[in-house]
């Protein structure tokens, strides 16, 4: 029998990256494109949506000249989530896409708190009354552009966008769209509470299927667009979090996935309904699942701006002359850097803090600064910063969930550095398992597609066939005690003596 692959689709925040897999989870081919985020104004980020869908298609069809695209089986897409566009009943995009990481929705998010409460919110969505949700940035296009909110037909989000570009349904996955805030995460249905509030009907939203249902089939515009075969099974995947999860093998309540992206995302499944400030309740890929998710906005994030902002042109110019990362240069000149950077910390909450705070206008800081400390010694309290922030979440998981986590499975662009890894390690006491690729969202969309396609008998068995480690890291006992007193006595304690000044300095900034 002929060998047939599978297209998982992983459009991010900026890039779309397309792969194709064997069911045996062997990467055969991939390619990428590359997305624009766009500020109009400071705690802004915009796309256009059409972005989506051109990248889409110059990824595809650099892949299709370059394998017989008749022994593809199907194609399922991963997608950032909260991001979304609105369309007029033409079709006609109506304005930017506005994304998850923008922040102007702050009124909206103090009114909303006022109007429906944060409780009935939480309960009611599973999320956090803050600028992230979709839902309060919707309520902002009406308050600022209401001659663009009368014109909505349709509110998309990404996933739902290209489910729609690709086979004319206007389809999106549960474990993706309930990040919106506006899906009832009991009934797996479209909120007309919130709706309501936000003056928009279920007719205004797209139809909800869960992961693995097939959307539909590749149409002839779309085909001709990505050099695909007309009538290709369109399969749902999923938000590209939830999607990772699959990804990485992580399929029960003692692992957790870590994405090391532009945010760090992290968290576990659970057939449980539960609550609380350190997640997010999410829809899960899996079957009759929840999926428990923490959200550092800025993650490697950072790590761009300290190059960008911090790193010498000089500096630039030896990594290019050495055709070196300079993420790799940095990681050997940190190797010699002992844990705690001697009293130099870093709190990473440059966009904003998410769990256990909720504080969307809070910022970063580094403290503990004298003439000993070099450029190196903030780029490391910057690592220990983020390691340190999954720890005191973690901590909040184990407390309210009652679980043992006994591995941390990480993937995306972070897992490459070895030094990143072994702080995540000794800071959180835990093994971490790194996957042979970071590509991990577009394999778990390919997991969702060959099991939604009947390869697999279920989700986990596509996840445990198609998933392949790299390295184990165990945790430095002797690192991890100094890391572990650094945390109780200094870094949990700091953000709360300080959060009112730093709320009241986001603040000022957002006004300016």
């Amino acid at each position: 029998m002929e060998e047939e692959y599978f297209i998982g689709v992983d459009c991010g925040t900026q890039s779309v990256r397309v792969a194709i897999y064997n069911t045996d989870g062997n990467l055969v081919i991939q390619s990428s494109s590359l997305l624009k985020v766009s500020t109009p104004n400071l705690g802004w980020s915009e796309q256009n949506p059409e972005e989506w869908w051109i990248s889409l298609c110059k990824a595809l069809k650099n892949l299709s000249k370059n394998i017989k695209v008749n022994k593809i089986a199907g194609i399922a897409i991963a997608y950032q989530r909260e991001t979304f566009t609105i369309i007029d009943k033409a079709g006609s995009i109506i304005r930017p896409a506005i994304l998850w990481l923008d922040q102007r929705a702050t009124f909206e998010v103090k009114k909303m708190k006022e109007d429906l409460g944060q409780d009935f919110f939480l309960k009611k969505t599973g999320k956090f009354l803050d600028t992230t949700p979709s839902s309060l940035k919707i309520k902002w296009i009406e308050n600022n552009e209401p001659e663009y909110h009368k014109r909505i037909y349709k509110v998309l989000d990404v996933g739902s966008y290209l489910n729609w570009k690709l086979t004319g349904h206007v389809t999106s996955t549960l474990a993706g769209a309930d990040t919106m805030g506006i899906l009832d995460i009991k009934t797996k249905e479209w909120s007309d509470e919130i709706l309501s509030y936000l003056n928009l009907t279920s007719e205004n939203m797209p139809q909800l299927v869960s992961s693995g249902s097939v959307v539909g089939k590749i149409n002839r515009e779309a085909a001709s667009s990505t050099g695909l075969p007309i009538g290709l099974p369109v399969i749902a995947g999923g938000g590209d979090g939830q999607v990772f999860a699959i990804g990485v093998n992580s399929i029960n309540n003692s692992e957790l996935a870590l994405s090391l992206g532009t945010s760090v995302v992290w968290g576990l499944h659970s057939e449980k309904y539960s609550i609380s400030p350190y997640y997010r309740t999410m829809m899960g890929c899996l079957p009759k699942s929840y999926y428990y998710e923490s959200v550092l906005r800025a993650g490697t994030y950072i790590i761009k701006w300290f190059i960008e902002s911090m790193v010498s042109k000089e500096e630039q110019k030896i990594a290019k002359r050495l055709d070196k990362n300079l993420e790799d240069l940095l990681d050997k000149k940190i190797e010699k850097i002992e844990p705690g950077c001697k009293g130099l910390i870093t709190i990473p909450y440059w966009r904003g803090g998410m769990m256990p705070y909720n504080d969307p206008n809070s910022r970063g800081l580094t403290i503990g600064w004298s003439d000993y400390h070099t450029i190196e010694h903030l780029y490391k309290s910057i690592l220990e910063g983020i390691a340190f922030e999954i720890r005191l979440v973690l901590n909040g998981y184990k407390k309210n969930l009652d679980l043992d986590i006994r591995n941390i499975k990480i993937g995306s662009g972070g897992s490459r550095s070895k030094n990143f890894t072994e702080i995540v390690s000794d800071i959180t006491n835990t093994k971490v398992i790194i996957s042979e690729t970071s590509e991990n969202t577009s394999l778990g969309a390919v997991m969702i597609a060959a099991w939604g396609l009947g390869y697999f008998k279920s989700l986990s068995d596509a996840s445990i066939h198609m998933y392949k480690e790299k390295l184990k890291i165990t945790p430095n006992i002797k690192t991890h005690e100094t890391y572990n007193r650094i945390f109780n006595q200094v870094y949990k304690k700091i953000y709360p003596c300080i959060k009112k000044y730093l709320n009241i300095l986001g603040e000022e900034v957002l006004k300016s």
